[in-house]
């Protein structure tokens, strides 16, 4: 059997529930520390289609990812991230991770992409398009 993670999966665009921004800016210094660059305030959202998300699960499952730990404040619930190094087709220049956070209010079949740059703007997306991107691996396997 071949590397799960050989091959691109393809995800449609949408907006997410508002809160990617609010989040990535509590993590940001955990981001930082942990992937090497200040994240754009939000996360790019993606719905696999229904036929890649065991293929997909698959390949997540055979990566070592980067767990980074949620920050401490008083009185908020916050979980662990896991971040996977990933490549976004006519996005080469742009460093990107897969982020799955612990506590999410999404399925399996969705998947959040962050980076230093606004990925929409970056490539000219608007909801419904659809992106294709590989995982190529976790980048550095460490945890903060």
């Amino acid at each position: 059997m071949g590397d799960p993670c050989s091959s691109y999966f393809e995800g449609t665009v949408f907006s997410g529930i508002g809160e990617g921004a609010f989040y990535v800016s509590i993590y940001t210094r955990k981001f930082l520390e942990s992937l090497g660059f200040k994240p754009y305030p939000g996360t790019l959202n993606l719905k696999l289609n229904s036929s890649d998300v065991e293929a997909y699960k698959a390949c997540i499952d055979s990566v070592e990812p980067i767990l980074i730990e949620p920050p401490r404040i008083p009185g908020a619930r916050l979980g662990s991230v896991y971040a996977y190094k990933a490549e976004v087709a006519r996005l080469f220049e742009v460093e990107v991770y897969i982020v799955r956070p612990a506590i999410t209010v999404y399925k399996a079949d969705v998947v959040e992409l962050l980076s230093p740059a606004h990925i929409r703007s970056a490539l000219g997306l608007s909801d419904g398009d659809i992106v294709r991107f590989k995982v190529v691996g976790s980048g550095r396997a460490h945890a903060l």
